[in-house]
């Protein structure tokens, strides 16, 4: 079973990829667990007990940066689709996340990430 973690700054935007994504993987007949964290600690204190299949990162500047690093190293396999307000696009790259978006993010933009996961 698909575990996913949606990690963001705000309770509201955390639900609302999680709704997408709930959304998405519904079409598809698929339905992983999904988490929302609005905390990088709880986030990781969860990765520590069950480790997430996929993971969404949706932090503003250096925090994003931080838990991908951080979550690439605990998780090596976990997939990933990082949305930033900086460009961290080099970064994501040499971090093997599968799609890195420049907030702010589009529906559409996202779905796009979703699909790569699907690949």
């Amino acid at each position: 079973m698909y575990r996913i973690a949606v990690v963001a700054e705000q309770e509201r935007e955390a639900f609302h990829y999680a709704e997408q994504i709930a959304r998405f993987c519904g079409e598809k007949g698929m339905f992983p667990k999904i988490e929302s964290y609005d905390d990088p600690e709880r986030f990781f204190d969860a990765v520590g007990r069950d480790a997430p299949t996929n993971a969404v990162i949706a932090l503003s500047g250096v925090a994003g940066l931080n838990t991908a690093e951080h979550l690439r190293s605990l998780c090596p396999a976990c997939r990933i689709i990082w949305c930033s307000d900086l460009d961290f696009s080099l970064h994501a790259f040499r971090l093997r996340a599968d799609y890195f978006l420049l907030k702010p993010v589009t529906d559409e933009a996202f779905r796009q990430g979703l699909r790569v996961w699907g690949e």
